[in-house]
C-alpha cells in the first residue's frame, strides 16, 4: 500500500511579518499559471513534483541566494530561515488540496501565507542555486499519514534544519516516522521539468510498443491513439516553436483539435477524411504528390512531417479491430514517423550525436568497429562490449520510438565531432546542413530532450560514464549552443537549394460550438462539418479544449510505467494500465 501525504497543522501559529518590499526587485513577477494544484497523494509523487517546481523555476531565487549566502554553511542556512520566517506568513492550505508555488509566487503571496511545502520549495531553490546539498524530509506525528515537510542540510555527523513553519531555527519537532528525499543539484535526471514536458515525453517515448498495440482490443487501440493525439496537441500548444520550422503550429493545433473532437463519435471517419484532404492539398503546394508508403525515398529530415500524418490517423481508425495484426503496427509506425514533433526530435537527436553532446558519440562509436579494430585503437574488450550493449538500446530508442533510420544515426555518430573509427574527422563533421531543416539546432535539441535524457541514462547504466563525469541534463540547450559556437557551426542551418518552402496556413477563424449529437448534426454535412470542409485546416480550438477536458474527467486515464532507460515499460496484453496514484489531477491555476 502506498504511503499517503496529508499536510497537517505543524506550526507555531500566525506571526507578524516584516515589510519586505525592499526585496521585491530580487524576484520576477509571477503570472497567473504558476501554482500547481494537487490533491493529497503518494509521498513519492508529491516530493517529485516539488523537485520539478524547484528546477523549473530555479532562476526565481538566483539573486536572493547570493544576498543570503553567509561565511559558513550554518550561517547561510540561518540567513535562509530568518528571511523566510520573518517575511512570509504561514497559512495551512485547505485540507485535501495542496498548492505548490514557485518561489516568486510564494513571495507575491507572502501576506496571505503559504504552506510548509511552499516554504520547502523556496528554501530548496536557494540551496540549489548555492550548490549546497540538502534533502526534503517528510514526517509523521503518530498518525497514518505523513503530515509535514521541511528541508534538512547535512552538516558533519548531523543536520541543519530549515523549517520556517516553526519559530526556532535549526529545530525539529519530534516525529514518529520520517523519510528523506535528496535533491539532485545537477538537475532532474528525467525528461520532464514541468507539465508540458510530460506531454512531450509521452509523445516521443510513451506510445505503446507496436507488438502490444497490434494485439490489443479495438477499444484499447483507439484509446491509445486518442491519448497520443491529446499528448501531441498539448506538447505543441506548450512549445509551438518545436514544429514552427515545418508547420504552422496554430493550424496544426486546430487540425488536432478537430480530430480529438470527433474521435469518440460516429463522425470520426468523416472528420479524419476532411483532415487528410487538407493535408494532401498542403502536400501539393509543397511539391509533394501522393503519399509514400516506402520510406526509402526519404531520410530522417526534410519533408517527413507533410507525408500523411492525418491520413495515417484515418487509416488507423478505420482498420483497428480488423483482426490483421500488422495493420496497427505498420500504420502506427507511420503516424509516429510523420508526427512533426518526432521529425524535430530526430533532428535534435542527430544533432546531439553529431555535436558529440555529453561525449555520447565518442562512447558509442566503437560499437560500429570490430573488437580487433577497437583493441588496436586502445579500447578494451570490456568497453567495447559496453558500447555494443548501449548502442543496441539507443538504436532501438531512435528507430523504434522515433521511427528513425539506424543508418542516419550511424552517420551522425561516425561523421560528427567524435571522429571516425580511424580517428579522423569526416569532411562534413562540422556541417549540420545535411540535416536538411531550417531550424535552430538548440531548438531541435530542446524538442529531443526526453530522448537525449533517455540515451544518457542508457550510457550510465551501461557503465560508459566514468565516476565524476558530468551526466547532468539540465543545460542541454546551452551545451548544444556552446558546441555550435566552438565548432563555427551557424545557429541556423540553411535549407538545401532543392528543398521546397512551407506555406503558412492561415488559421484566424472564430471558435466553433462543441459538436452536437449525431441527430442534431444530421447526415447532410451541415453545421461544423460543412464549416471545416469550406475552411481547410481549421477547427474549434476552444471547443476542442473543452471536449478534451470533459472526456479526460469521465474516462479513466491509463498510464504506462517508465523503465530505467527512460522509455516506457508496456504491460502484457489486456492487463490494466491505470495508474494507482492518488494524485488525480495537476492543473495550473
Amino acid at each position: 500500500m502506498k504511503t499517503r501525504f496529508q499536510i497537517g497543522s505543524i506550526t507555531s501559529g500566525y506571526r507578524t511579518i516584516r515589510d519586505g518590499r525592499k526585496y521585491d526587485h530580487f524576484f520576477p513577477k509571477p503570472d497567473a499559471s504558476d501554482r500547481i494544484i494537487i490533491e493529497d497523494g503518494e509521498v513519492e509523487d508529491t516530493v517529485d513534483l516539488m523537485k520539478r517546481v524547484v528546477w523549473r523555476y530555479i532562476d526565481d531565487t538566483k539573486s536572493i541566494a547570493k544576498h543570503l549566502q553567509g561565511d559558513s554553511k550554518i550561517q547561510t542556512c540561518q540567513n535562509i530561515w530568518d528571511f523566510l520566517y520573518h517575511h512570509i506568513q504561514y497559512k495551512l492550505d485547505k485540507r485535501g488540496v495542496e498548492q505548490l508555488r514557485r518561489p516568486a509566487r510564494s513571495w507575491a503571496d507572502r501576506q496571505e501565507g503559504i504552506d510548509c511545502d511552499c516554504f520547502s520549495i523556496f528554501a530548496s531553490s536557494i540551496l540549489t542555486n548555492l550548490k549546497i546539498p540538502h534533502a526534503f524530509r517528510i514526517t509523521k506525528y503518530g498518525g497514518d499519514h505523513f503530515q509535514h515537510v521541511y528541508v534538512v542540510v547535512p552538516n558533519g555527523s548531523g543536520n541543519i534544519i530549515i523549517d520556517p513553519v516553526l519559530s526556532r531555527f535549526n529545530y525539529e519537532k519530534p516525529f514518529s516516522e520520517h523519510k528523506d528525499f535528496d535533491m539532485n543539484l545537477s538537475g532532474i535526471d528525467v525528461a520532464v521539468l514541468s507539465g508540458h514536458d510530460d506531454e512531450l515525453s509521452d509523445v516521443l517515448l510513451g506510445f505503446p510498443d507496436f507488438d502490444e498495440l497490434g494485439n490489443a482490443s479495438e477499444e484499447e487501440q483507439l484509446d491509445a491513439m486518442y491519448r497520443y493525439l491529446v499528448s501531441t496537441r498539448n506538447a505543441v500548444a506548450a512549445n509551438p516553436n518545436h514544429i514552427s520550422h515545418i508547420e504552422d503550429p496554430q493550424a496544426f493545433l486546430k487540425m488536432l483539435d478537430y480530430a480529438i473532437q470527433y474521435w469518440y463519435t460516429d463522425k470520426r471517419d468523416e472528420a479524419l477524411e476532411v483532415l487528410a484532404q487538407n493535408e494532401e492539398k498542403l502536400n501539393l503546394k509543397n511539391g509533394f504528390s501522393g503519399y509514400e508508403d516506402d520510406w526509402d525515398w526519404d531520410d530522417d529530415t526534410l519533408g517527413a512531417a507533410r507525408r500523411g500524418f492525418f491520413k495515417r490517423i484515418g487509416d488507423f481508425a478505420k482498420k483497428v479491430g480488423s483482426g490483421i495484426k500488422n495493420v496497427a503496427q505498420k500504420v502506427g509506425k507511420a503516424i509516429v514517423r510523420y508526427n512533426p514533433l518526432s521529425v524535430t526530435a530526430r533532428l535534435g537527436f542527430l544533432a546531439a550525436m553529431k555535436l558529440n553532446l555529453k561525449k555520447m558519440a565518442s562512447k558509442l562509436k566503437w560499437a560500429y568497429a570490430s573488437q580487433s579494430h577497437a583493441a588496436a585503437k586502445g579500447v578494451s574488450a570490456n568497453e567495447w562490449r559496453k558500447a555494443k550493449t548501449a548502442l543496441s538500446r539507443i538504436e532501438s530508442l531512435y528507430a523504434d520510438k522515433l521511427q528513425g533510420k539506424r543508418s542516419a544515426l550511424k552517420d551522425a555518430i561516425l561523421k560528427g565531432r567524435a571522429g571516425g573509427l580511424n580517428g579522423e574527422l569526416h569532411p562534413d563533421a562540422y556541417d549540420l546542413s545535411g540535416l536538411g531543416e531550417p531550424i535552430s539546432m538548440t531548438a531541435a535539441v530542446a524538442a529531443a530532450t526526453p530522448v537525449i535524457v533517455a540515451a544518457i541514462k542508457i550510457l550510465k547504466d551501461s557503465g560508459l560514464f566514468s565516476p565524476g563525469e558530468d551526466t547532468s541534463t539540465n543545460n542541454l540547450q546551452a551545451e548544444a549552443a556552446s558546441a555550435q559556437q566552438t565548432s563555427n557551426v551557424p545557429s541556423n542551418v540553411s535549407i538545401p537549394t532543392n528543398a521546397p518552402s512551407m506555406p503558412i496556413v492561415q488559421a484566424s477563424v472564430p471558435p466553433l460550438a462543441p459538436p452536437q449529437s449525431t441527430a442534431a448534426q444530421g447526415s447532410s454535412g451541415g453545421g461544423i462539418m460543412a464549416f471545416v470542409k469550406n475552411n481547410p485546416a481549421v477547427a474549434a480550438l476552444g471547443a476542442g479544449a473543452v471536449l478534451i477536458g470533459g472526456y479526460m474527467l469521465l474516462k479513466p486515464k491509463k498510464r504506462i510505467s517508465r523503465g530505467l532507460s527512460g522509455t516506457r515499460k508496456t504491460p502484457t496484453k489486456r492487463t490494466s494500465t491505470k495508474r494507482k496514484s492518488t494524485i488525480k489531477k495537476v492543473t495550473l491555476k
